[in-house]
């Protein structure tokens, strides 16, 4: 019997190995499975990786191209921008070059034809006067109207120092003025004596327009009183700017003192103006 019991435990404890043993190699197939899936994700993993590192080894290699075209156009940019300065400046001195050419010729040509007698200068004689020292001060010349369609090349006056002046051309609607032009110009006086200022392009006027001096700053130019005509005030800012219209009582004031500025205006009319 007891040979038989220990049979019976050795056959026991076999068929118990053989069941641990076959559940061990169900576990290691498992594992071997769930390695080898493994390996392959990695190997998709890593050939993926490899892809991205291709892309930006290809991205790096498209960017640093970028950065050697864009130094070149610098480059040709750079050279294009100073090919363009100095034909800037050129064109610049040409035209500054052309402008005093004209400036000039129209300077001989006034000097020409004042020696011929054939410009016409109307208003008062640019002559030292007695009265001088104010400032924005509006002379409108009402006493010498153009005389004739033509143009106005220029104004002359006898300067006893620097001034700024806004020319003024005045045309007559009725009872009041519109301001047809409306020009600003400096003058440069080192020292006293008349001067006569270009315009850079004529006033084309008619007959019975009028020219006005408004001085925003010191006017500098010398008048005699209690002769002439009263139609000057004094006028802080400018109220008249082309296009306005001015009334005929803001040029004409009654109860003030006649005066002569040593002012004038010069140009080429159809009808010929006697000397004065």
């Amino acid at each position: 019997m007891r040979w038989i019991f220990l049979f019976i435990l050795v056959a026991l404890t076999t068929m118990g190995c053989a069941a641990n043993c076959q559940n061990v190699q169900q576990e290691l197939n498992t594992c071997q499975v769930t390695l080898t899936d493994q390996d392959f994700i990695i190997k998709k993993q890593e050939s993926t990786i490899r892809q991205k590192d291709q892309k930006i080894a290809e991205q790096k290699e498209s960017i640093e191209k970028m950065g050697v075209d864009i130094a070149e156009l610098n480059r040709r940019l750079n050279i294009s921008t100073s090919e363009k300065g100095r034909y800037d400046e050129r064109i610049k001195n040409i035209a500054s070059s052309v402008r005093e050419f004209i400036k000039q010729q129209m300077r001989d040509n006034r000097n020409f034809l004042t020696d011929i007698a054939l410009e016409d200068f109307i208003g008062n004689e640019l002559i030292e006067r007695k009265h001088s020292g104010e400032k924005n001060i509006l002379v409108v010349n009402v006493s010498h109207p153009v005389p004739s369609g033509g143009q106005i090349n220029g104004i002359g006056g006898y300067f006893s120092g620097s001034a700024d002046i806004t020319i003024k051309l005045l045309r007559p609607v009725g009872n009041d003025y519109i301001v047809i032009y409306d020009k600003q110009v400096q003058v440069e006086a080192e020292e006293t004596g008349k001067q006569y200022i270009d315009f850079d392009s004529p006033f084309i006027a008619k007959k019975g327009d009028i020219i006005a001096y408004y001085f925003p700053g010191p006017v500098n130019v010398p008048y005699d009183s209690d002769i002439g005509i009263n139609t000057y005030s004094k006028m802080r800012s400018d109220k008249y700017a082309h296009g306005n219209r001015i009334a005929a009582e803001d040029i004409w004031h009654t109860d003030q003192s006649k005066r002569k500025y040593s002012l004038n205006y010069y140009g080429i009319f159809y009808t010929r103006v006697d000397s004065e």
